[in-house]
């Protein structure tokens, strides 16, 4: 059950359409709060994921797309019944490429990046970059 509502709530927090026209992948903005700014992809990510299924990184590298374009995080739920002992795919905000903790962001709390050495970041409105979105 509480994986059900973890998911549900991974969905009301998705944004869809992460691939650029003409199909392909859009590749990282250099300039913050510039509507310009594209979405990236980030090293290590996984690709051919399908929502809710099993995963094993969950607290480093945890990004991965789906074969639309949509990015997807790595989840594990604790002290769940019966145990599992695997992470799950939940939808994930756009994906703003490799960024530095505090660096200024695009978007409050609708973003998320990955620290150079793999940390899930979100973007917070005063603070840029920050390693709270996943936690």
């Amino acid at each position: 059950m509480i994986r059900g509502l973890t998911t549900a709530a991974g969905v009301l927090a998705a944004t869809v359409g992460l691939v650029g026209p003409g199909g392909m992948a859009p590749t990282a903005g250099a300039i913050p709060n510039d509507p310009a700014i594209e979405m990236a992809d980030v090293p290590n990510m996984v690709y051919g994921v399908e929502f809710s299924t099993a995963c094993h990184s969950w607290q480093r590298f945890i990004f991965g797309r789906g074969s639309s374009g949509q990015t997807y995080a790595c989840h594990y739920i604790p002290n769940q019944w019966p145990p599992v002992y695997t992470g799950f795919w939940v939808h994930s905000p756009p994906l703003y490429g490799v960024q530095e903790i505090g660096a200024p962001c695009p978007n409050y709390r609708s973003s998320a990046a990955q620290s150079v050495d793999g940390l899930p970041l979100e973007c917070t409105e005063s603070r840029g970059w920050q390693q709270e979105f996943y936690a």
